[in-house]
Formats: structure tokens, sequence, C-alpha cells
């Protein structure tokens, strides 16, 4: 024969119910997915603003449509137009940057940031970083001062570094706010559980 006590636990319903650890494991999932979702898009999106492609050694008039701070990369793994480019090193390689229009040369500097991607058949670095007052078209050129003669692929564009900036910061925070969201349910779900036990068995 069953005692009162044991009638009294079969009686009451622990709430809140154990589905919701379940909702906080998927809530981390989504997240995790999301994340992923944001970072992938995010350096897609970044390569994609490195889109103007020259193939060095040569000379080259190339349209800047926006004022302010470019990086130029070197590609040691880059696609043209279908085109496989590989290479193992530029040692020995100049460039020149000049306006079309008043002939001013634009002070071309090394690449105070290092930064690396690999994405869709392409990979490089960054090498060089130059700034213009005003957009227009820009001859850009690049010879060898030794005997290299590899040809090669350089990368131009602008906002690189905050676009990737953001991109990592959304995606970190879309993570930790999932997972976070997550704990809070699963603790909340345990300790009320637990008090609505305890209560049950006074």
């Amino acid at each position: 024969m069953e005692s009162k006590g044991e009638i009294f636990m079969e009686s009451i319903e622990v709430k809140p119910s154990r589905i919701f650890y379940g909702i906080s494991v998927l809530v981390f999932a989504v997240g995790l997915g999301l994340f992923l979702f944001v970072l992938l898009n995010g350096i897609f999106s970044v390569v994609e603003k490195i889109g103007m492609q020259v193939i060095v050694p040569g000379t080259e008039i190339i349209e800047l449509k926006e004022a302010g701070k470019y990086s130029i990369f070197y590609e040691y793994e880059s696609v043209i137009d279908g085109k496989i480019y590989s290479s193992n090193s530029i040692y020995g390689l100049k460039c020149t940057l000049k306006d079309v229009n008043t002939g001013d040369f634009i002070t071309l500097s090394n690449s105070k940031s290092n930064f690396n991607y690999s994405v869709n058949g392409r990979e490089g670095r960054s090498v060089l970083e130059f700034v213009i007052d005003k957009p227009g078209k820009y001859e850009f050129e690049a010879w060898y001062e030794t005997e290299n003669d590899n040809k090669a692929v350089l990368a131009i564009g602008k906002g690189f570094g905050s676009t990737l900036f953001v991109t990592i910061l959304l995606s970190f925070i879309t993570l930790f706010g999932s997972l976070a969201t997550s704990i809070i349910i699963f603790v909340i779900t345990f300790v009320k559980r637990r008090k609505s036990m305890q209560i049950s068995w006074v």
C-alpha cells in the first residue's frame, strides 16, 4: 500500500518542464550556427573588397572610386578569369602608383598590419598600403630589380581591416550571447525545478 507522501508526490507537477533543458541546448546550437554564418559570410564580403587584381610585373591603369586608405596584397595563390596563378616569391619587386590626371606619385609604404586570407582559391597577405585624397584613375607599375621574372598577382582593396574587425566582433557577440542565454535558461530551469521538488516533499 502506497503512503500518503508518495501519493502526494505523484499528484504534483514539477515546473518548469524538462523541455526547457532542451530549449537551452537548442538556443546554443542556433547561436553556433549563426556564429558560423556571420563569420563565413563576413569573410567572403571582406575578400570581395579586394577584388581589384593586377598581374605583375607590368603597368595597368586602375580606377579607385573612393578617397582614403588602401591596402595592397600579394596573392601567392590566385585566380583571374579562370586562370590560376601561383608564385613563391616577389623578391625584388618595386611598385609605383601615379595619379593619371596630375602625374603626382602616391607614397607606397609597408603594411602596418599583417592580414592574411584564404578563400575561393585566393591566398594572400598584406604587403603595402597607401592613401589617396580623391578618387580617380591611377597608373600602377611594378617591375623586378632582380633577375626574378615570376608572374604574380597583387590585389588592391579598401576597408579590409575594419570590415574584418566588425565581422569578428559580430560573430563572437552572437556566439557568446547565445551561450549566455542558454546557460541562463538552463540554470533558471534547474533552480526552479529543484525548488518545486522541495515544496512537493513538504
